[in-house]
């Protein structure tokens, strides 16, 4: 898929055709590869738990081409596209390629970003540990609410964190969820990751 992936970008082929292909359409290298009678099942049980369509969860990142799409650390023009878990197989001790999971929901997105509100008195009670707060505005802005940039000890509901930590169990890994306002923004992160892609290959060879 890497090879067919870099042809595309290096054809200049439409990034949205790109994001639809590869980062939307089709099954997951995670399950396919690892737990290919999984990914149904997780997936209607994720959804059954936010109460959302089962459309509206998307398998993303590694876990979902099997190759990264994160810039090197240091050099942000120079992508390694590294395979999912090159880490661990490298070394055993490392950690595995977390599981990243996309919720597209208008409804999940203002429910946690108004339990955010009321959390933090209107926004007026503002949590000292919370050192990642224009981070997390910045997401919020662009539709996308990322509960990494959140103050420490904010947690989701307790069945979400039960399920996804059962899970976390069973494939040995973390699991991330993103919560998108609507298909719009969700595509457009995509897309922008492609054109930035495209803009370094194609500059590179």
């Amino acid at each position: 898929m890497l090879e067919s992936f870099k042809k595309d970008i290096l054809n200049d082929v439409d990034s949205g055709f790109i994001a639809q292909k590869y980062l939307i359409d089709g099954d997951s290298y995670f399950f396919r590869e690892f737990y290919p009678d999984d990914e149904f099942v997780f997936k209607k049980g994720l959804a059954d738990v936010l109460d959302v369509h089962i459309r509206d969860i998307s398998i993303v990142g590694s876990g979902k081409l099997g190759f990264s799409l994160k810039p090197d650390n240091v050099e942000s023009s120079l992508y390694h596209f590294k395979k999912f878990d090159y880490d661990f197989a490298l070394d055993f001790n490392a950690d595995k390629s977390d599981l990243d999971i996309a919720i597209i929901s208008e409804k999940l997105f203002e429910h946690f970003l108004q339990d955010i509100f009321f959390k933090t008195n209107k926004y007026r009670t503002i949590p000292s540990e919370w050192k990642k707060r224009k981070d997390f505005s910045y997401y919020a802005l662009k539709g996308w609410f990322r509960k990494d940039f959140l103050f420490d000890g904010y947690e989701f509901e307790n069945n979400l964190y039960e399920y996804l930590d059962s899970y976390k169990k069973k494939y040995k890994r973390d699991i991330n969820i993103g919560i998108y306002k609507s298909w719009l923004y969700f595509e457009h992160y995509h897309i922008n990751n492609i054109e930035n892609i495209k803009i370094n290959l194609l500059h590179n060879g």
